[in-house]
């Protein structure tokens, strides 16, 4: 990190420096015909030692949410680059809690027994959205309440995303990925929960554990898509559990697919 402040930071005085010598007539050149070259050599430069140096580390953030004593909880996450990983394991009076390398906003806030909760990453970590080289480091650690029922709304850009739900109470799920890797395994103990899942060019896994009955329907566009249809046989224009009107846990997906490929198991 203090490398890289000095870089940029060298960078930028060089180029007023140029600036100011030629507002005074020292120097009679075209500045900015010398300044956007130098700028493009030094990115370019910049970009090919990092790479030799593996994803820039980030500063990582520790982060508890109580539950305030909330009845059920919705949890929005934006997240751009960068791998995530949501579980169980947050217990006693957190809602939720984790670790986030390049940073988090966050807010919470209570109306009536429900604790509305959005993560983002942090205004100071946005430049690492245009820095590939850093997208590896920015790694998030995410455990929920496993007590507590759980609305998500999940929404990433280029992405290796893990979501192990099958320990914690999800009733909903909205998923909304674009070029991502995406492995989701269901909750296998909450009763009804409602799937949507929005993806472009990505690869999405959804695992349903043993016991849990489905009905699902997919607009698939140019996507690749494979449903376990011993489990789940077609139905008209759904795959459904023969068993899934009588089921105590079941789950309803609707997927709107482009291009990629979408597994069921």
């Amino acid at each position: 990190m203090k490398f890289k402040s000095i870089f940029w930071g060298g960078l930028f005085m060089l180029a007023g420096a140029l600036m100011l010598l030629s507002n005074l007539g020292i120097l009679m050149v075209n500045v900015w015909k010398l300044i956007w070259p130098t700028f493009i050599i030094a990115v370019g430069a910049w970009t090919l030692w990092t790479a030799t140096r593996g994803p820039e580390a980030l500063d990582v953030e520790e982060i508890n949410i109580p539950h305030e004593d909330a009845a059920q909880a919705k949890v929005s996450l934006n997240f751009g680059a960068g791998q995530v990983t949501m579980n169980s394991g947050a217990s006693g009076g957190n809602l939720l809690k984790g670790t986030f390398a390049g940073g988090l906003d966050y807010h919470a806030k209570k109306a009536g027994d429900t604790l509305d909760v959005s993560l983002k990453p942090s205004a100071a970590d946005f430049i690492h959205t245009f820095m590939p080289w850093s997208w590896g480091a920015r790694e998030w650690d995410i455990q929920l309440n496993e007590q507590i029922p759980f609305a998500l709304d999940v929404e990433t850009g280029a992405s290796s995303m893990e979501l192990d739900l099958s320990k914690l109470r999800v009733t909903e799920l909205n998923l909304s990925t674009g070029a991502s890797s995406t492995e989701v395994t269901l909750p296998a103990n909450a009763g009804h929960t409602h799937v949507d899942v929005e993806g472009g060019a990505a690869s999405i896994i959804i695992r349903i554990p043993e016991g849990v009955a489905a009905r699902i329907q997919i607009d698939g566009g140019l996507a690749a898509i494979a449903v376990d249809r011993d489990r789940f046989p077609r139905v008209g224009d759904v795959y459904k559990s023969s068993d899934y009107e009588t089921a105590a846990n079941k789950v309803d997906i609707n997927a709107d697919f482009g291009a990629g490929s979408l597994s069921i198991e």
